[in-house]
């Protein structure tokens, strides 16, 4: 069983999309008559145009004559397969097997989902739901095959609901020919040619066609006609090519009308991420970082990473740290494209949140992080990666991008550790909080450690010897309290006979 969704206004909605919805629903109430046109003729109108007199396949002076006022839009066809694929990723929350058809169709199969909607009527139920969000004009059908949910989408869906018995869940496949009997022949997704080559018989409507022998058919109109009908009447298997969501998220749209100041990009840059976010969704994944190109009329590309830290798919946090990167740049002509990429992708990790949750210190939140990133720049943080290594300041290394992401520890077998460390397990002192960069020498006059005044020692030492292949490292560490109560990390180097400060603690 198959759902069509045919989008007749595609071409002038997709070119609409940078809009602001206040402003498409301006445009709606006040019947702006728009057409889009490739070729110098109109190949997409809406209904104020259509209801001037304008017509598919007119010539851009015709469509003048009608109407003078009529607003004409260039045709995108990338724009509008970048649509196509993102309401293919939707669909995938009612079925996994999603067509994207020509002609502006996207074919559903439904007949494992109903089981999981409960039933028909509340599975067109949600999907009018879903679509009604996205801001775009369709229509419904459902059929036993795709060819016969695609023809019957240009009517209206109760005339396909008639087909559908709802105590059995079923199609009743004697009402379904009839009603495809009463189509016109011209909406069989045939050339123009085949179409005119049947209607020069007198045959009008498909019950009229289809009375005909199949042998004849082939014989008049060729093979096109006879498999169109034959996959119709699901005689002939008619397979699919399912979309498969890609692996990295591209997109780019291209303003209708050039904006001038930062805050007009409000708009578009929230519909590209809100893509993301269900590209992210579908993907069970999480980004790292948001690469953002901005070009002008004066063909110059302003390109910004914004990094982000938090473990969840945020479409708010993304916005707004996008906005906040955003004013680092100054426009200096007119943008008319805006492109968002997404590479860096990790796994998505469910966390188990408490009932009752604290709302936590705001500046310990890795949203906070970012944001000192996109004031400061992206070099302004940093986090710590823990290293198999057993020198204090091998131990850890600085990772620029900062993610919740679980870093992995390369393990080093325990019979290897032994023979490389000499460690006393019971002195081990717990670790400073902050390293130097590199070890400070500390002054010894055979009585006291000095170092800005006087240092003494109150654990016992912990040494550390490593390396011992290579340059080796031989190290007695001790916990040493400042005059003034600070605590340090020193320790006593045994091959160089001199004493260091290596970190403070907290």
């Amino acid at each position: 069983m198959w759902l069509s969704i045919r989008l007749p206004l595609l071409p002038l909605e997709t070119l609409c999309k940078s809009v602001p919805l206040s402003e498409k629903n301006h445009t709606s109430q006040t019947q702006k008559p728009q057409a889009v046109i490739e070729d110098n003729l109109i190949f997409c109108a809406n209904q104020a145009a259509c209801e001037k007199g304008i017509k598919i396949s007119q010539t851009i002076a015709s469509a003048f004559t009608f109407c003078d006022s009529i607003q004409l839009f260039e045709r995108n066809q990338s724009q509008e397969q970048q649509q196509l694929n993102n309401l293919a990723l939707l669909l995938y929350s009612f079925s996994p097997s999603v067509a994207i058809e020509e002609n502006a169709i996207l074919l559903v199969e439904i007949v494992h989902s109903l089981k999981l909607f409960h039933g028909l009527e509340n599975l067109l139920s949600s999907l009018k739901e879903t679509l009604d969000k996205e801001s775009i004009s369709y229509r419904l059908a459902i059929g036993h095959t795709p060819k016969s949910a695609e023809i019957l989408s240009f009517m209206p869906l109760d005339y396909s609901l008639k087909v559908w018995q709802n105590k059995q869940q079923k199609i009743v496949f004697s009402e379904l020919e009839q009603r495809l009997s009463d189509l016109p022949v011209e909406l069989m997704n045939i050339s123009p040619k085949a179409i005119a080559q049947i209607q020069s018989i007198g045959a009008k409507k498909l019950g009229e066609l289809t009375k005909l022998p199949e042998k004849s058919i082939r014989k008049r109109f060729g093979e096109e006609v006879s498999h169109y009908l034959l996959k119709l009447y699901n005689k002939l298997p008619d397979p699919k090519d399912y979309f498969i969501p890609p692996e990295n998220f591209l997109q780019r749209l291209e303003f209708i009308d050039v904006i001038h100041h930062r805050q007009g990009l409000l708009f578009p840059i929230k519909r590209l991420i809100k893509d993301l976010c269900r590209f992210l969704t579908v993907k069970q994944k999480n980004c790292q970082c948001l690469h953002w190109e901005l070009f002008d009329s004066e063909k110059n590309m302003i390109g910004f990473d914004v990094l982000i830290a938090d473990s969840r798919i945020n479409d708010k946090v993304y916005v707004e740290l996008t906005q906040l990167h955003l004013e680092h740049y100054t426009l200096h002509a007119p943008i008319e494209a805006i492109s968002l990429t997404v590479n860096k992708m990790h796994e998505l990790n469910a966390q188990n949140k408490q009932l009752f949750e604290d709302s936590g210190d705001f500046k310990q939140t890795t949203t906070f992080i970012n944001k000192i990133q996109a004031k400061l720049g992206n070099d302004s943080c940093y986090q710590l990666q823990q290293k198999s290594e057993h020198i204090p300041e091998l131990a850890s290394c600085q990772v620029a991008e900062i993610s919740n992401a679980s870093y992995q520890v390369e393990k080093i077998p325990n019979n290897i550790e032994k023979v490389q460390n000499n460690i006393s397990i019971e002195n081990n002192l717990p670790r400073p909080s902050w390293l130097l960069e590199k070890p400070e020498k500390i002054r010894f006059n055979q009585r006291k450690l000095l170092w800005h005044g006087e240092l003494k020692i109150i654990s016992s030492q912990e040494r550390i010897t490593n390396y011992w292949w290579k340059k080796k490292v031989a190290r007695d560490y001790f916990l040493a309290e400042h005059d003034n109560g600070t605590i340090y990390w020193v320790f006593y180097d045994l091959l160089r006979k001199q004493w260091f400060l290596h970190g403070v603690y907290s």
